[in-house]
């Protein structure tokens, strides 16, 4: 089960301003429209595996989940007191994973995990996210990775791979910052933090197709925990980390692992 909400905080205010000011965003004709055609109909239970693994108990219905998150918000207009809140991070964070498989299912369309993913963000305003996210979301602002690498590591990581891996292919690099590659590419911060091999192998496909390519010092991670969180500021950032990095360096093309 993904991991849930734990509040934390100390002050157990509710800045019911921020709640508002999101739903008044979000009160655009699709999220209206969502909200008021949903038949509760089911249709949509059995896609979800949630609900098949609590013995199909109603509270895991993804049109039950949106309408006890998102729904409840919208009736009671962003009024609310923060057990209320946290029961709801509860529900969007470690009830649904946002797979939106529920939204193939829907005779209307209703895209719940779009619905889910608001709720998201309107706990994570209130500093209410899974503390396995606050730190990655930490992380990426202090240091543009979630695993808080500096660029002298993940530089120096490379640089170790490229020789051992230039053992079995003589003349394999892995070039760093090197302006007006074909493809600059980027990984999951996992791999130079406990998988170095992964980049290895990556250079030695580079290498034996005689592609030209690169690696970026900063702007590497192409991960965003952020989103999930519902941290669209620190999101945004992450994204146009690698975009810069992109365009500093003049890659043609930004490529991503798996």
């Amino acid at each position: 089960m993904a991991e849930a909400a734990v509040d934390t905080t100390e002050d157990q205010t509710v800045d019911t301003k921020v709640i508002k000011e999101r739903l008044d965003l979000l009160k655009g004709g699709r999220f209206k429209m969502w909200l008021e055609i949903c038949a509760h109909c089911g249709l949509c239970a059995d896609s979800c595996f949630f609900y098949l693994a609590h013995d199909k108990d109603p509270k895991y219905m993804p049109s039950h989940k949106v309408m006890k998150t998102l729904g409840e918000l919208y009736d009671k207009k962003g009024e609310v007191d923060r057990a209320t809140l946290k029961e709801m991070a509860e529900v969007v964070y470690g009830d649904c994973t946002a797979c939106r498989r529920c939204s193939m299912f829907c005779p209307f369309g209703i895209d719940i995990a779009t619905m889910i993913a608001a709720g998201r963000g309107i706990c994570c305003s209130q500093d209410l996210h899974p503390d396995g996210l606050k730190a990655a979301i930490q992380n990426y602002k202090d240091t543009g990775n979630q695993m808080a690498m500096s660029s002298e590591d993940f530089v120096e990581t490379c640089e170790w791979m490229a020789e051992e891996t230039e053992e079995e292919l003589k003349g394999l690099e892995i070039p760093i910052d090197k302006q007006g590659a074909r493809i600059m590419y980027t990984v999951n911060a996992r791999e130079p933090k406990f998988y170095p091999q992964d980049i290895a192998e990556a250079a030695m496909i580079f290498h034996a197709a005689r592609e030209n390519w690169t690696m970026p010092s900063n702007g590497w991670d192409d991960t965003n925990l952020a989103m999930f969180a519902g941290d669209g500021k620190t999101m945004t950032a992450q994204v146009k980390l690698v975009y810069d990095a992109a365009e500093r360096l003049g890659a043609e093309n930004i490529g991503i692992t798996e």
